[in-house]
């Protein structure tokens, strides 16, 4: 029962972090990103815990003819988080490993800031 909370958890995660309007992921893509040695992730899988997550009043939209799912109404999108990371590691006055770190939390807060209607 745990793991099956976990699992809607890093779904969310999945759509929040990695996707937008732009960069949809289909219920087979997050299902292969999320299998591994601790779960075991199937598209049908995916799909209840989307319908769940929407159910609860998640954005997450569903572009037309199954090209995927994205949340909708990020702050940031995908290519401007990338941008920020980018921005980071390429600045002057910090060592790499110091610039990594920075953009980790950098990317890490973007990725889970969403626009408040």
């Amino acid at each position: 029962m745990e793991s099956k909370k976990q699992l809607i958890l890093m779904i969310l995660n999945e759509l929040s972090a990695f996707t937008d309007e732009k960069h949809p992921l289909t219920q087979a893509q997050i299902a292969r990103n999320l299998s591994g040695e601790k779960y075991t992730c199937d598209r049908k899988t995916v799909c209840r815990n989307i319908k769940f997550l929407k159910d609860m009043g998640y954005p997450i939209k569903k572009l037309e003819k199954n090209k995927g799912f994205y949340m909708d109404r990020k702050v940031f999108s995908v290519d401007d988080v990338k941008f920020i990371e980018m921005a980071i590691l390429d600045a002057e006055g910090k060592s790499l490993p110091e610039k990594l770190e920075l953009a980790k939390k950098v990317t890490d807060i973007l990725n889970k800031t969403y626009r408040r209607n």
